[in-house]
């Protein structure tokens, strides 16, 4: 290999994928009693996603899906700050965080973070330690309580399912 292809390769190796980075953050949250899944899919069986997103989907993947004492936390993770995809979510759950990893080139400038407030986002910086920085709050958002309830059932019956060692996601659909 050149000294180019090298460096290359080794970044690749080196880099904090969305993937990693989700299963750091299943574990942190773990640790603190939540319920978790990854890669949560949620589809027109249970919900009508193109009325709930008011985009034109008829599903929507959630990188990472919690829940404790009745409120739901979605976090999307992504390898910068692109504050307006867990928009999507809004009316999915409680909570909503954006993750990326942290010493990533994109600050996290003023507007971002006005940005995240005045939608209730927060802002995760994940390393690959499993230390997390909080640096913007969520605020707590009201979602029908029914739809509430399936979501939650849906993480139990994933969680669950992971824990019997059956690894691949079932796709869930819509709530109407």
């Amino acid at each position: 290999m050149s000294g180019k292809q090298n460096s290359s390769y080794i970044e690749k190796k080196q880099r904090f994928s969305e993937r990693k980075m989700a299963k750091v953050i299943e574990q942190y949250l773990r640790k603190r009693g939540y319920t978790t899944v990854c890669e949560l899919v949620l589809n027109n069986r249970y919900f009508d996603i193109k009325e709930i997103t008011g985009k034109e989907l008829t599903k929507v993947r959630i990188d990472v899906a919690a829940h404790k004492n009745g409120n739901i936390t979605f976090i999307e993770i992504e390898n910068g700050l692109w504050l307006t995809h867990p928009l999507l979510y809004r009316e999915l759950a409680h909570r909503l965080f954006l993750a990326f990893p942290k010493g990533y080139t994109s600050p996290v400038d003023k507007e971002q973070l006005q940005f995240a407030a005045a939608f209730g986002i927060g802002i995760v910086a994940v390393q690959k330690t499993g230390e997390l920085e909080l640096l913007a709050e969520p605020t707590n958002h009201p979602i029908p309580e029914k739809r509430a309830r399936v979501i939650i059932n849906l993480i139990n019956k994933r969680a669950r399912q992971k824990k019997e060692g059956n690894q691949s996601p079932p796709v869930i659909s819509s709530f109407k």
